[in-house]
């Protein structure tokens, strides 16, 4: 077999997507297509006294012109849901505001939805849009999380006091804090970790029709949960019966998590598909996504991380805030809480630990998942702290880090919070990294920098993440389809994951080519349609290859005993006395033999057909240590990558470019969050870097060439693959390594810490500073 696991078969994407095949969702074109526009509020926080829709409706090419008073007062649709925290002894329940397609009240953050215009054309849309006159009287705002906490803020809901809107802790809080108490040395930090918007290539958007004749409607939308989002429409807000939405999924350009959930903009649009009868599309301008999609991090931590006179770490104390936002996303309230808390420890032994996160209503837009989704938080903290502790105690951080590191002999281990890692050699990873990164040849490196004027440091962040997101099953359908001969025919996956760019499809193939022993170019992999593919768990969390490519070599292998048991009527032998290869099934010792396609074409239909569910174990554990280096120009503070090495536990590796390809991204979105990327608000609200005129992306020119490297010497033992997820490997040990780098290039000025996005101003004021 010329391509198995751990090979690199090509891209099977990439000659459709780089020829311009590609169908996106603006791509879509039907008969009677109207086009929608939001109103949205321009307040932080206001009530709604009227909206005047009269000039709007009688402009040219107007269809409809709705309301929050039509969809939620007259047609009793539903809130968008979210996510209800469990019932545990520190935790106490949400109680969030109710976000709906359209607000009919109240506006709670600049982008909230008022109105949904819909026209022949999207010209005459945002034409109407304009002339939908809105009342607004304007109420008191918060944007900063910490400032929401106190007394005097601005209340956004009633049932949230002081805007905590619910509150997870985890830990024996007396016993850590008698552990701090009597340590010999307790390193402090606070610190911010900067919102940001995912800014996926491929704006959101969603284009629905509705068939009046049978009473269903069809959805094509760029989603990455394409069956929980059915799901959350029918029985949350429309509450109809499933079988009457299809969900379709076309070719989407990227999601990184934000794409996961319901919206309220795609029940506004399926609602008023439904009303007029024709197929309506909203398709977000990359302005309005600044404002109406999901933003990711945003939380304000304060850790003390307690020594005993030998640097061994005794107790861990984190109090974070988590900022949900104007409302509570569908999984918004877990990310600072369940998400980051399950790594807080990182990789090392924490005796003790207790963590409390207060989830904060602003004004401002909704969080939720992010690639990483709180691991990168929980990691970037201990990392920070680890830094911050080696320096007090004038201990090599690197040493500080092996005193305290998690052995291999002790897997499986349970770490601070009770979750079981099964497998990891966390020393071996940071040797690697050091090898691969020509760690002793750094002091030279910072010589020469020196000799050029420049400053120079070395940054380096052990990590550790979880990734599955609780849902371990997945059904994987697969049907053969015969010709006329071996030369015809084909095999058909259908799996309930989706391909949003990361190269999933390349992978199904490769793991069933390699077990059929057939030309990848005959196989096919459905996703993407509620109507095909009867259930999934779609793709989020890294879950997509250990859950839904394990899934897929069960149903291949339970293809395979299918098709022997239809050989051995075919060929008139024991199924037990067939031999498998190439495609083809051999009575052993003779010549005579069957392949998949014909034996498909024999059958009634010309094909036959399995189902299989597969359940993996539990969640799986990437790790590793990636290693910066950066030259700092004092004179105007700008900051200059110059080495980047990435070594990174993803388990067995089925593809290794497409896994290189997941680090890379991740890599470049890590930096961009520790240099670049923040979303700003106002004191009232207003977003001030609402473009990429205000909100910097990492460009070519920002990043070095990365030396990466995939260790595969401890496979999860979860899954029947060995795989551990790994696209969020490189936006979670990025940050802690890039920040890291520029603080020790700026110790000789006294700077411990600073906040990301660290700019160039930030680094001169800080030389300054220090001068």
């Amino acid at each position: 077999m010329k391509f198995g696991s751990g090979g690199s078969l090509p891209r099977v994407e990439d000659c459709r997507l780089l020829t311009g095949g590609g169908r996106y969702l603006d791509d879509l074109s039907l008969d009677g297509l109207t086009h929608a526009v939001f109103v949205r509020s321009p307040h932080a926080h206001a009530h709604i006294v009227a909206v005047d829709t009269r000039a709007a409706a009688a402009a040219a090419g107007i269809h409809a012109v709705y309301t929050g008073k039509d969809l939620v007062e007259d047609h009793g649709l539903g809130a968008v849901p979210f996510r209800q925290f469990p019932p545990l002894p520190q935790v106490t329940p949400l109680t969030p505001p109710p976000r709906y397609p359209l607000m009919p009240d109240i506006v709670r953050y600049v982008g909230d939805n008022v109105a949904l215009v819909v026209a022949e054309t999207l010209e005459q849309a945002l034409d109407a849009a304009e002339l939908v006159d809105v009342e607004y009287q304007v109420l008191d705002a918060v944007a900063n999380p910490a400032v929401a906490v106190t007394p005097e803020a601005p209340q956004i809901w009633s049932g949230a006091p002081n805007n905590v809107v619910g509150v997870w802790a985890q830990g024996d809080e007396a016993a850590v804090d008698a552990a701090i108490a009597g340590a010999a040395r307790v390193t402090e930090i606070e610190l911010v970790n900067n919102r940001l918007v995912p800014n996926s290539m491929e704006t959101r958007g969603c284009t629905c029709e509705f068939d009046g004749n049978t009473g269903r409607y069809t959805l094509h939308i760029g989603v990455q949960m394409p069956h929980l989002l059915k799901t959350h429409l029918c029985e949350d807000v429309f509450h109809i019966a499933e079988d009457r939405l299809r969900v379709v999924v076309p070719d989407i350009g990227g999601g990184f998590g934000m794409k996961v959930f319901c919206y309220p903009e795609y029940a506004a649009v399926m609602f008023a598909a439904g009303q007029l009868g024709q197929p309506v599309r909203w398709c977000s301008g990359r302005s309005e996504a600044f404002i109406s999609d999901i933003h990711g991090r945003d939380q304000v931590n304060r850790a003390q991380l307690a020594f005993d006179g030998d640097g061994k770490i005794v107790a861990m104390k984190v109090q974070s805030l988590g900022n949900m936002g104007a409302y509570i996303a569908y999984q918004g309230a877990f990310i600072p809480t369940v998400s980051s808390f399950r790594v807080l420890s990182n990789t090392y032994e924490v005796p003790a630990l207790y963590g409390e996160c207060k989830c904060v209503l602003t004004n401002t837009g909704p969080t939720d998942a992010y690639r990483g989704a709180g691991r990168p938080e929980a990691v970037y903290l201990m990392e920070r702290l680890m830094d911050k502790a080696a320096a007090e105690m004038a201990l090599d951080p690197v040493e500080l880090r092996r005193r305290n590191m998690v052995a291999k002999s002790a897997m499986p281990y349970t770490n601070a919070t009770g979750m079981v890692i099964d497998s990891g050699d966390f020393p071996r990873m940071m040797d690697v990294a050091m090898a691969a990164h020509d760690w002793p040849g750094f002091a030279a490196r910072r010589e020469a920098a020196q000799r050029r004027g420049r400053l120079a440091g070395r940054g380096l962040a052990m990590y550790i993440e979880h990734t599955g997101r609780n849902e371990f099953t997945e059904t994987v359908d697969i049907s053969v389809s015969g010709g006329g001969g071996s030369e015809e025919g084909s095999v058909t996956v259908y799996s309930g994951t989706q391909e949003m760019g990361q190269g999933l499809k390349t992978t199904y193939v490769q793991l069933v080519a390699e077990r059929l022993q057939i030309d990848p170019a005959r196989i096919a992999i459905i996703q993407g349609d509620t109507d095909l593919v009867a259930t999934g768990g779609g793709s989020g969390g890294s879950r997509s290859l250990y859950v839904g490519g394990s899934a897929t070599v069960v149903s291949t292998q339970a293809l395979i005993d299918e098709a022997r048991n239809l050989a051995a009527d075919a060929l008139e032998a024991a199924a037990a006395d067939l031999e498998f290869a190439v495609g083809r099934f051999t009575v052993a010792g003779t010549d005579r033999s069957i392949g998949l396609f014909e034996l498909a074409a024999a059958q009634p239909d010309a094909m036959f057909a399995i189902s299989e569910t597969t359940t993996s174990g539990d969640l799986t554990w990437p790790n590793g240590c990636h290693i910066c280096e950066v030259e700092i120009d004092p004179d105007t503070g700008e900051i200059t990558l110059t080495r980047f090495t990435a070594v990174d536990d993803v388990g067995t590796v089925v593809n290794h470019v497409i896994v290189d390809g997941q680090v890379h991204g991740g890599v470049a979105q890590g930096i961009g969050q520790a240099l670049l990327e923040r979303v700003a608000y106002d004191r009232d609200g207003q977003i001030l870097s609402g473009s990429f005129m205000d909100y910097t992306m990492p460009r070519a020119d920002d990043v070095p060439f990365y030396t990466v490297v995939a260790d595969e010497t401890s496979p999860c033992t979860t899954n029947i693959l060995g795989a551990k997820g790994a696209g969020e490997c490189g936006s979670t040990g990025a940050p802690p390594a890039v920040v890291g780098a520029v603080c020790d290039a700026l110790k000789d000025f006294g700077v411990v810490h600073l906040d990301m996005p660290i700019s160039g101003e930030d680094v001169w004021r800080a030389i300054n500073g220090g001068r």
